[in-house]
């Protein structure tokens, strides 16, 4: 029997990707992920047609991806607040790599460049958004958060940190991107957790 079409198609963008994500947008070509996955150049010229529309189709599948992604990150922590921490972290886990990391945030100049990709990017980052302020919602009724803006306000301000938390470190790698973020996640919720509010009534 032969193989599925879908499943040859994700094994060609999983070498695109990973292609990709090492040497950058710049130096990308579909010869080299057509190297890196045993394939012509020709296969994948008649799979995806341009390398902008296997851009196109990563990032569909990224999107397609997310909800199940983020509740994977999501579902063996058991408070909303930590929950809320996990979700904000979950991108950028493979990120966390100094030689290789700014070529893989180079790819956000292509999606600013493209009006399709650029939409795609919106919805993943709705995906991404949705989830923080449906954690920040339960954190609020759950009393872990305190005097903290909207939720959907939470969600922007949590996401838009954490994207340029890593494109700053991106530009001077030192120390775990992780921890970084970690840490300026602290920071930034700190204000309204329980033990900040704690400490400031008992001063």
């Amino acid at each position: 029997m032969a193989r599925p079409i879908e499943r040859a198609d994700d094994e060609l963008l999983d070498a695109a990707d990973a292609v990709l994500m090492r040497e950058g947008p710049a130096a990308f070509t579909l010869a080299k992920a057509a190297e890196a996955a045993g394939v012509s150049a020709a296969t994948y010229i008649k799979r995806f047609g341009s390398k902008e529309q296997m851009h196109v189709r990563l990032s569909q599948r990224w999107v397609a991806s997310l909800d199940e992604r983020l509740r994977d990150r999501a579902r063996p922590v058991e408070s909303p607040l930590a929950r809320l921490r996990a979700v904000a972290l979950h991108s950028y886990h493979d990120l966390d790599h100094p030689l290789t990391a700014h070529n893989q945030v180079a790819t956000l100049a292509v999606d600013l460049q493209s009006d399709e990709l650029r939409g795609w990017l919106h919805l993943g980052w709705e995906h991404v958004r949705r989830h923080l302020a449906e954690h920040a919602s339960a954190a609020a009724a759950r009393g872990e958060l305190i005097g903290a803006p909207p939720a959907s306000q939470l969600a922007r301000i949590v996401a838009a940190a954490m994207e340029g938390g890593c494109i700053a470190w991106c530009v001077h790698p030192q120390g775990s991107l992780i921890e970084r973020l970690d840490g300026d996640l602290t920071a930034l919720l700190s204000g309204w957790t329980v033990a900040a509010t704690n400490a400031g009534v008992a001063g």
